[in-house]
């Protein structure tokens, strides 16, 4: 009796022994291992254990290729001391196949946990194309806003009417511009139109009277400069102005009397006595002078050499600057014209009726509607449309025929490869693809008839191009001969609808040669 007590207490001792350990239990279930494309099911992470210590669950889950479609706030429960923890996620996924969610690395304590792998198949959905009638998609027409009609008619009026203005504003220029006459005076004439408006000046003050003398001085000053007799005659005073002209007459440069010279020198001291010693000036000494200063200028006229000659070349030269700007001027107006009228006529025609298909901006709509060359290529006569012709590559040592549009965002690849008996050509293709740092590839398979009993296998899908940092689209065309395998592989941008019609110009051309 005493042993049977003792082997009671011994077996309950060794229970609380064992019990009083950590046990931690790590396990994923799924609510269904079979769902249709893009059907979502449930994940569950579950973690049992009768301890309490610290569980860090990672940052981000990664269920590739699986889609997180919703996941929930971790859920804590108590069952007969035991702790369960649980983490529920709403996965889906949109291709189908079968696939398998990787285990989940769990962080609990000291140690680390995984749970384990589960395979899930992804099936389509049957579709009856035999029973039913089935439409083409038709696009989607937006009706016409009246008020967006009539907001186009009064912009495109308003343009119009904007366009009419500055053809108006440029012809009335034109005109005047036409009108316009050559005038051109040499420097004695000047000097006498001069003389002749200040003879109309007032001379009742003293302030008159100063301006008047500063204005006659000044006029035959200038008339020395720009007849070349002085270069510097207005920086003279009154002494330089006569010692330089009775040089210039000793030096036989001018032909002057003294007596003009000297009439110059009595206007000059009048002309200073009248400006510094404010002295008044009775109206006889004011002709006077005014007259000493017109037979000065006709001397000075008469008494350089040449000076005629010198006027008429000067004339012809200024003439024939004024010509050829009037001649620049027109041509500007008429260009100006026609590029208003061209400018008017085109943004009424584009606001009311849009931009012509013919002209585009867009580098992938010019490439489509560009002429393409259509010729055969490889020894088994492939004959294709492309935006242009493929060109050998002359570093390949398989011979590679390739294109590539000019901003790179489109290239297509044609070659040939040597069957091989158990050849996996999608596993080769992968390989490469994986070679060229493409990641995360979706591929899909169908067959492809391109007619006349020439059928073909179509691997495409998509791959995030790692070196670029951009998402693709591809489509490989891979022709099955005895001994030989032809591909087309073309590469181009996700979402792009012209680059797609691109494609399919190119898929739609493909055909064999006799």
């Amino acid at each position: 009796m005493v042993n049977f007590f003792l082997k009671i207490v011994i077996c309950l001792f060794a229970f609380h022994l064992s019990y009083s350990q950590d046990s931690i239990v790590v396990k994923s279930v799924v609510d269904t291992t079979s769902i249709k494309v893009g059907e979502q099911f449930s994940y569950k992470i579950i973690i049992e254990s009768n301890s309490f210590q610290e569980i860090n669950f990672p940052d981000n889950f990664n269920f590739s290729p699986f889609t997180i479609a919703d996941q929930f706030p971790v859920d804590t429960n108590y069952l007969k001391s035991k702790k369960i923890i649980s983490k529920k996620f709403n996965l889906t996924h949109f291709d189908q196949g079968s696939f398998l969610i990787n285990p989940q690395k769990l962080s609990i304590g000291k140690k680390i946990y995984l749970t384990e792998k589960i395979d899930i198949d992804v099936i389509t959905i049957k579709v009856d194309t035999v029973s039913k009638k089935f439409f083409d998609i038709k696009e989607i027409k937006f009706a016409d806003n009246p008020n967006s009609s009539i907001f186009k008619i009064i912009v495109s009026l308003l343009l119009f009417l904007l366009g009419c203005l500055v053809l108006f504003l440029i012809h009335r220029s034109y005109k005047k511009l036409k009108s316009v006459e050559f005038i051109f005076q040499t420097p004695f004439e000047k000097a006498v139109l001069s003389l002749q408006e200040i003879e109309k000046s007032k001379l009742d003050d003293q302030k008159g009277l100063k301006e008047f003398y500063s204005r006659l001085i000044e006029i035959v000053k200038r008339y020395f400069e720009d007849d070349h007799i002085d270069p510097y005659a207005m920086e003279s005073t009154s002494n330089q102005l006569i010692n330089k002209l009775k040089l210039l007459k000793i030096s036989e440069k001018i032909n002057l009397s003294d007596n003009t010279i000297n009439s110059l020198d009595e206007v000059l001291k009048n002309s200073d006595l009248v400006k510094f010693a404010r002295l008044k000036m009775d109206q006889n000494t004011i002709n006077s002078d005014q007259i000493k200063i017109k037979e000065v200028i006709s001397s000075a006229k008469k008494s350089i050499p040449n000076n005629e000659q010198r006027d008429n070349e000067k004339r012809k030269q200024e003439e024939m600057k004024f010509l050829k700007k009037l001649k620049n001027k027109k041509i500007k107006y008429i260009l100006s014209s026609a590029l208003t009228a061209g400018l008017t006529i085109l943004s009424v025609v584009i606001f009311l009726f849009g931009t012509p298909k013919s002209i585009t901006f867009n580098s992938d709509k010019k490439l489509l509607n560009q002429d393409w060359i259509e010729s055969v290529y490889t020894e088994f006569n492939l004959k294709l449309q492309s935006p242009d012709a493929f060109v050998r590559s002359s570093d390949s040592l398989s011979n590679n025929l390739n294109y590539i549009s000019r901003d790179g965002s489109i290239s297509l690849s044609l070659y040939v490869k040597t069957k091989t008996e158990n050849q996996d050509v999608l596993n080769e293709l992968l390989e490469d693809f994986k070679k060229r740092d493409f990641k995360n590839i979706i591929t899909k398979e169908e067959q492809l008839d391109i007619g006349n009993g020439n059928k073909a296998n179509k691997v495409f899908g998509s791959f995030d191009d790692n070196n670029i940092k951009i998402k693709k689209n591809y489509n490989i065309i891979i022709f099955d001969f005895s001994n030989k395998l032809l591909l087309l592989e073309m590469i181009y941008e996700i979402d792009n609808n012209i680059q797609s019609k691109i494609i399919d110009r190119i898929l739609n051309s493909l055909k064999f040669e006799k």
